[in-house]
């Protein structure tokens, strides 16, 4: 039986949830006071789901960050009742929190997104693939700074502020001011404030997320490069996408998402150099499309596995985390938001076109094309367009 904390003072929501809840796979516990919550939960061990609810009432991301120091094996969601068309489930304060729930959706919708967040979570805390994370030495880190600056950025926060902050480390403000003197940007400048207008703050993080990702210099370079490559182009066919196959523009708190959805490969590369190498020779000589089941064959594990634990670990949204854990598998009825994962499947399959890498040559997956309701026509300019676009 799983052990749920709900934290609200939405009486009439209260009931809606626990009609709904199925007793014999869940135990629900309110509470109505936070301090209630901190002394219940230090005699209650078993507690797997903490829902707090921002939508009424003083509640804040003080008692998010709390369970996190705290109980960090604990999954930690937000509730609100915005109506949003976003499918995204973002939470209200990223970093502490994992999933965001919304009151508009009906008791049952809820309850199914539940369930798939608890077979996220067993996928990542596999005793196995745990024990395997543990031991490895050549793992990258994203730096403090980085989920500093996302922070900075939802709250509005001026560029002044924004550069002081960046000026706090040297090795990044040389980086960005690099960037913005490319013939791309040609900001010939040496000021990090001129630097961030000319090149967009969400460049900036992509730079901060690329050289924390890329940067191990333990990976052959000329490996590193082609996938360094192969994430930048699905990050950027990604975000085209969104605009011009599905007429929206993708949350800005994950358009680095991208960037991130094959961070298990570096991992693996990283650690198994010899493995990762006879992996990619056979499949090479092979073409099987299952490039996955022998890493698990080789190594143990996915770099989908690999890279879905390292998000979860470094505090990630669940969108995020899930976009790495299962873009190889976007159809699978557990995902929770299908239409980013879809969305990153196909990315990361016109990256690799474009690349004319031999390794990924396979036929587009068609129901992906169709669950995401894109025609024929559209597909084909969009896919005319590619190398515009890139």
């Amino acid at each position: 039986m799983k052990e749920i904390v709900l934290l609200t003072r939405d009486e009439v929501f209260i009931n809606m949830f626990r009609r709904r809840m199925n007793p014999e796979k869940f135990v629900l516990y309110s509470f109505n006071d936070q301090q209630k919550v901190h002394a219940w939960l230090a005699s209650h061990k078993s507690v797997e789901l903490f829902i707090l609810d921002v939508s009424i009432g003083n509640y804040n991301e003080s008692m998010l960050d709390y369970i996190k120091q705290t109980y960090p094996n604990i999954i930690r969601m937000t509730l609100n009742d915005l109506r949003t068309t976003c499918e995204n489930h973002m939470p209200a304060f990223e970093g502490i929190a994992q999933l965001n729930l919304n009151k508009t959706h009906s008791a049952t919708e809820i309850w199914s997104l539940v369930d798939k967040v608890f077979d996220i979570d067993s996928k990542l805390k596999n005793r196995e693939l745990m024990s395997l994370m543990s031991t490895l030495k050549n793992i990258p880190t994203i730096p403090n700074i980085y989920f500093e600056l996302s922070h900075m950025i939802r709250n509005n926060a001026s560029v002044e502020d924004i550069a002081d902050k960046l000026e706090s480390d040297p090795a990044i403000s040389s980086n960005i001011i690099k960037m913005a003197n490319t013939a791309f940007y040609n900001a010939n400048t040496g000021s990090i404030r001129q630097a961030i207008m000319f090149i967009g703050l969400i460049n900036v993080k992509n730079i901060i997320l690329t050289n924390a990702v890329f940067g191990n210099t333990g990976i052959d370079p000329k490996i590193r490069d082609i996938h360094w490559k192969h994430v930048r182009l699905t990050n950027k066919i990604l975000n085209a996408l969104y605009v011009e196959l599905l007429g929206k523009k993708l949350n800005n708190n994950i358009a680095s998402v991208g960037l991130l959805h094959d961070i298990g490969s570096v991992v693996m590369m990283a650690n198994y150099p010899v493995e990762f190498k006879k992996i990619v020779e056979w499949e090479q000589t092979t073409q099987t499309g299952h490039i996955s089941m022998l890493e698990k064959e080789i190594v143990g594990f996915s770099h989908e596995e690999l890279g879905g634990y390292l998000l979860d670990l470094w505090g990630f949204p669940v969108p995020v985390v899930e976009a790495a854990l299962m873009h190889h598998d976007p159809l699978n009825p557990m995902v929770i938001n299908r239409e980013l994962v879809l969305a990153v499947h196909l990315a990361n399959y016109f990256a690799w076109e474009v690349m004319d890498y031999d390794l990924y040559h396979k036929p587009i997956n068609e129901d992906v094309v169709s669950a995401l309701a894109i025609s024929d026509d559209k597909l084909e300019q969009f896919v005319e367009n590619l190398k515009t676009i890139v």
